[in-house]
């Protein structure tokens, strides 16, 4: 019989790696690393929450450069930031370093409207293959 410390995952990194890099005193950029699902969601969504709770921060951009996957939990843990950001006059920024297949969720979901897009993902839009919104 196979004990839990007897199972090797394929992939020995974390499922997913948020870090927060302070660039000042108003100004937070927050790296996603890994695979956003209804499991490691719970994990942006109070980093997200913690980074939006800083005293005088102005402005946060959330890096999803890294993520290899994003279900509809991190869409909406995104698009709840970004709604809290609007309503306390924040800037949220969404940097993607060309991951189609990420900008593609957020598209679908609408959660891109709204949100300020750095030059990577607004040359990246429309994406091929979308349905444009009337």
């Amino acid at each position: 019989m196979l004990s839990a410390a007897d199972v090797v995952s394929p992939h020995p990194e974390p499922f997913l790696a948020v870090t927060a890099r302070p660039r000042g005193a108003r100004h937070v950029v927050l790296d996603v690393v890994g695979h956003v699902d209804a499991s490691t969601a719970p994990l942006l969504r109070a980093c997200l929450g913690t980074q939006l709770s800083r005293p005088g921060l102005r402005k946060l951009v959330v890096d999803v450069g890294g993520v290899d996957f994003l279900g509809a939990a991190g869409v909406s843990a995104i698009a709840e930031a970004a709604r809290r950001c609007r309503e306390r006059g924040l800037r949220l920024r969404l940097r993607a370093h060309g991951r189609t297949s990420v900008l593609r969720q957020l598209e679908l979901a609408g959660a891109l409207d709204g949100l300020e897009l750095e030059a990577d993902v607004a040359a990246a839009l429309p994406l091929p293959g979308s349905v444009a919104r009337a």
